[in-house]
């Protein structure tokens, strides 16, 4: 086997094209080139395209492909059984062996909590510890096979090589090497020669046998080396040691602490079999001109640390390495952005495809670097996402499996709300944003919270209350649609809600067929099932959801495969178990994932992508973001009982020193830049998020072997401000900057002097004069004009906008409804029983205990007021009345309920000093001012009070009704132009000072009311937090307004 290395990529495919051209084979047979990512087959397959001009007809088999391909030309045991080894299926026959006998010292584990779901998870770790075995342990298998050892491990897979046979990777692969090892010449092979191109590591077993295949067919080995050095952390006895410290050892330490997988095959290499011999270097040194360049070229030659005075000189303007310390994925991908923009405008020659981006994790970044990047503006940075794992239609397979998740789920509104969003269901099960927003609206008047009824509640360990749950909601709507509007009727323990029109109820009819869908699979799911089962169901309910058009198209059939596949994966694999929904969920969602193909990458733009290992593709910038300690380099997550975690060997891998490696090609991969990032939120310790030990290792070998002059470091961390329209960005001779023209006006803005703010001015022209006017209408403009101005004229509104998804258990009722509830119970007269499974039936109260206690309170407060109206009057003798009063050209008309020969009682469940009241005065007012002489002249309205007693508020008759009413309305049409100076409670408490002859502090305690209504949003759109009375005018005419309006009817007003 020739072995051709060097420090460049590009110098590999030289040596790889110049080979081709020199000996090419023939025009139908195909060059084989091993490599060990799909992105270095994009670039070779470009590189040799640009060297050789025309290139066609390649394979790009990775390191096992091509081993498994010559196994099958050799002819050494069935293909299709040595595939039961793989970890996908190998896990399914590991599952039955645990149903069968479970070894001693898994049973503790197993028998904590014994469900599928936890076996077959322990199942598929332990089939990947088993491949791990079979290529970086194969001796270690064949002498528990021999019955070498008895603990656990031997014996599952003794038990295992019964039922599969001698068909494993490694056993193969050793038969394989022994016939290519005996000289036999008439061996047929598919390739006629083999490339192993850019390999920086490979397992000991696989070395073994393409060095063995070296024999029979011509093997070039292209090994892409950080050094032309000899570096090694083997002790003098021959084993791994990890006890060496970098700092302390000759030559470069960001070798030596980055470089263990490059280390470990060099070793590797040197004690392969010796058919491998070095054929040719072409190691080229980098340009000293920058810190870069600089690095670079003391890696190459193995350089040791220099005393301080031989440090080399950088140039203080040069940035090819910078490091930026941010406060947030998205800042990290808001800097970069700018960072990139300000390196494609400095350098013309510079383009988005010679940029690479490179995250720790892929899956946390994407979603920024799509938001920023995706940006449609004239300033768009063209770029491409590689490596995201994703499916084909993406939504389709994220919608189905989030139903499947949902089945599983207390079937809380949050969790179906979201289904809601779904594009790919049938078109009845499609909803709009205004088709969600008013489903949302109904369900929250149903009360509807989480459960599909009280059964399933009790199933998952709650007590089997109904009032929250969907199939009692539902109950309500349809009774609200049903009955006429208005109608308080309990039917089957159920109260109508929604008031649903002809549209409403259609729109509720879709869902409902929803979710019968998704009750009556869950009813079939709850069970753990056999996979044959659940492929037929899952087929099924795939058919229920998405339209008959679509059961051709190309994701429903990837998806429907992906069930087969499972399923025979399952009976190929002998396993005869049920599980349970969650497992099949997982499985199936790993089933459908893959990678993105090798053709997106390199495609166009800057390249987006995960930070693998064995990648080293040359750009001229890369950028390395997510570089935080707390993330990167990922720890090892092999589980404690694999023995190749205790006890390491050559060519080992784990995850740690396959990042450190990552990083370390990173900066030999940057021609001209190289740009680290990480997130250190802002704390009140900033360091409290460090950055990664590889950052924290460059950084002191960068300080150790360069400087600048006037500069105490050569590389100083940039650390950026919270917010990206920070004014420092902006600030000329900052060594920060943006590109951003919106972050600029931000940062203007906020850089100008806050002067005083200037209250709203609310004015309009009066355009009809409106000829009959209600008594609600009334009472609501002389309350609150401002509010009534802002709703009406201005046709403003200031309601929450969010949906209802509750997340929070209810504990409490809300005086809103407490109130609509008790108007409702004391419209009916409900007393006793009738009254309790009224409020049984109402889904606005708590469940259990705090439910009862919230009943009963509200019980005791609705009887105190129906006994004080019974003491009052008469139900029998009530009379209700239509009453009309011309006032002006303004008639002022109301109907007045309760109406007795000598009083008028009226009832609401609500307190003192209210609207209510108001309303009630003009009420009394209009009853005084009717030419109707059968009215009577007093009223009693009966409200709430505390400990459930009920308060009697008396007015007395009134001489100047028809004056009174005259001026409430002359107020009512000045505020049609702009709200007269009047503020509900605040006006009223104004008033009642003035009355009780205490007007010196009446202003005081108005203003106090004011600013203790902080919830006022129409009062704070108004005036601002200033509030109204820092307008002088305006103040100056409140007391006169509020005393105008208010004052009458405190004289008038008593408690009894």
């Amino acid at each position: 086997m020739e072995l051709i290395r060097s420090n460049r990529t590009e110098e590999l495919a030289d040596a790889l094209a110049s080979l081709v051209r020199d000996a090419p084979l023939g025009a139908f047979d195909s060059e084989a080139i091993v490599v060990q990512s799909r992105g270095m087959e994009r670039w070779l397959t470009l590189a040799l395209a640009s060297r050789l001009g025309v290139w066609s007809n390649p394979s790009f088999p990775f390191p096992r492909s091509a081993i498994e391909q010559v196994l099958d030309d050799l002819d050494l045991g069935p293909s299709a059984r040595s595939k039961a080894y793989d970890p996908a299926r190998l896990k399914w026959t590991i599952a039955e062996l645990l149903h069968e006998g479970t070894p001693l010292a898994l049973r503790g584990y197993l028998d904590e909590a014994p469900e599928p779901d936890r076996v077959l998870r322990l199942s598929s770790s332990l089939s990947v510890m088993f491949d791990r075995y079979v290529v970086y342990r194969p001796e270690l298998l064949r002498g528990w096979v021999a019955g070498s050892e008895s603990h656990w491990q031997a014996e599952l897979w003794r038990r295992i090589a019964v039922r599969l046979g001698p068909h494993d990777l490694a056993s193969r692969i050793g038969r394989a090497c022994a016939t290519l090892r005996s000289g036999d010449k008439t061996l047929e092979i598919r390739f006629e020669r083999l490339h192993l191109f850019s390999l920086e590591t490979l397992p000991p077993l696989f070395l073994d046998f393409f060095a063995a295949l070296s024999r029979s067919i011509a093997t070039h080995l292209y090994l892409l080396t950080p050094t032309t050095e000899y570096f090694s952390n083997i002790d003098k006895a021959g084993q791994l040691s990890l006890a060496i410290d970098p700092l302390t050892q000759d030559g470069h330490p960001l070798l030596m602490s980055l470089g263990n997988l490059a280390r470990d095959f060099q070793e590797l290499l040197l004690d392969a079999d010796s058919s491998v011999r070095r054929d040719e270097d072409r190691f080229t040194v980098p340009s000293r001109a920058t810190l870069l360049g600089s690095l670079q070229a003391d890696i190459l030659e193995f350089r040791s640390p220099p005393d301080s005075p031989e440090r080399t000189s950088i140039a203080a303007a040069d940035d090819s390495i910078s490091i930026h310390a941010c406060t947030s994925p998205m800042r990290e991908v808001l800097v970069l952005h700018d960072v990139i923009r300000a390196a494609l405008e400095d350098d013309t020659s510079l383009r988005p495809e010679d940029i690479v981006v490179m995250a720790g994790d892929l899956e946390a970044y994407a979603p920024a670097f799509r938001a920023v990047f995706g940006q449609t503006d004239v300033t768009r940075i063209p770029y491409e996402v590689h490596d995201r794992r994703s499916r084909d239609d993406t939504g389709f397979y994220d919608d189905f499996l989030s139903v499947l998740e949902v089945l599983e789920s207390r079937f809380s509104v949050l969790d179906v709300v979201r289904l809601m969003d779904a594009q790919s269901w049938r078109e009845d099960f499609c909803f709009s944003s205004n088709e969600r927003a008013r489903l949302t609206d109904l369900l929250e008047a149903a009360g509807i919270r989480w459960g599909i009824d009280a059964n399933h509640r009790e199933e998952l360990g709650f007590p089997p209350e109904s009032l929250h749950t969907w199939r009692a909601g539902f109950g309500r709507l349809f009774l609200g649609f049903a009955l006429m509007p208005g109608t308080i009727e309990v039917f089957d323990g159920l109260l109508p809600r929604g008031e649903l029109s002809l549209e409403d109820a259609e729109l509720l009819a879709r869902l409902s067929r929803l979710c019968s869908v998704l009750f009556d699979f869950r009813e079939r799911t709850r069970r753990p099932l056999h996979v044959s089962v659940w492929v037929r169901l899952l087929g099924q309910l795939s058919s229920l959801l998405f339209a008959e058009e679509d059961d051709d198209s190309g994701a429903v059939r990837v998806l429907r495969s992906s069930l087969e596949s499972l399923r025979e994966l399952a009976e190929d694999s002998g396993y005869s178990g049920a599980i349970p929904l969650r497992t099949i969920r997982r499985e199936l969602a790993g089933t459908v994932l893959r990678g993105t193909p090798a053709a997106g990458f390199l495609r166009r733009g800057v390249t987006l992508s995960e930070l693998v290992p064995l990648r080293s593709i040359p750009f001229r910038m890369v950028c390395l973001i997510g570089m935080s300690g707390e993330s990167f380099p990922r720890a090892d997550d092999r589980p404690s009982f694999d023995l190749t975690r205790d006890k390491p060997r050559l060519g080992d891998r784990s995850k740690r020193h396959d990042d450190r490696h990552s990083f370390l090609q990173a900066i030999l991969c940057a021609r001209d830049r190289l740009v680290v990032t990480y997130s250190a939120p802002v704390t009140s310790s900033r360091s409290a998020a460090t950055p990664s030990t590889v950052v924290c290792d460059l950084e002191d070998t960068l300080n150790r072997y360069y400087h600048r002059d006037g500069s105490e470091s050569v590389l100083a961390t940039i650390e950026h401000p919270l917010h990206a329209f920070d004014k420092a960005y902006f600030t000329v001779g900052n060594a920060l900057s943006s590109f951003s023209e919106r972050h600029l006006r931000i940062a203007q803005a906020m850089a100008q002097t806050p002067g005083e703010p200037r209250p709203v001015e609310l004015r309009a022209e009066l355009k009809t004069r409106k000829s009959r006017v209600s008594i609600a209408e009334l009472a609501n403009w002389i309350w609150h004009p401002t509010r009534e101005f802002i709703l009406s004229t201005l046709g403003t509104r200031f309601d929450d906008s969010t949906l209802y998804e509750p997340t929070r258990a209810l504990t409490e009722l809300g005086s809103f409804d407490a109130f609509r509830l008790g108007n409702d119970a004391i419209e009916r007269s409900l007393i006793g029983e009738e009254l309790q499974g009224f409020l049984r039936a109402a889904p606005e109260f708590p469940e259990g205990s705090w439910g009862e206690i919230s009943r009963n309170e509200l019980a005791g407060e609705i009887e105190a007021i129906l006994e004080r109206r019974e003491a009052s009057a008469r139900p029998r003798e009530e009379r209700t009345r239509a009453v009309m009063v011309d006032l002006g050209g303004i008639t002022l008309e109301g109907r007045l309920d309760g109406l007795y020969p000598e009083r008028r009682v009226k009832h609401r469940f609500n307190r003192t000093k209210t609207k209510t009241e108001l309303t009630t005065w003009i009420e009394h007012l209009l009853m005084q001012a009717s030419d109707d002489f059968d009215l009577p002249k007093t009223t009693e309205l009966v409200l709430r009070a505390k400990d459930r007693r009920a308060d009697v508020v008396y007015l007395a008759p009134v001489d100047d009704a028809r004056k009174l009413l005259e001026g409430l309305v002359k107020l009512y049409e000045a505020s049609q132009t702009s709200p007269v100076p009047l503020l509900g409670q605040p006006s009223w408490v104004f008033a009642d000072y003035v009355v009780r002859d205490k007007a010196s502090e009446a202003l005081d305690k108005a203003r106090k009311k004011q600013r203790d209504q902080t919830w006022d949003r129409y009062a704070r759109f108004a005036w601002g937090k200033a509030g109204p009375f820092s307008n002088e005018a305006w103040a100056e005419r409140f007391g006169p307004t509020s005393s105008s309006v208010y004052g009458p009817l405190l004289r008038h007003r008593s408690l009894r």
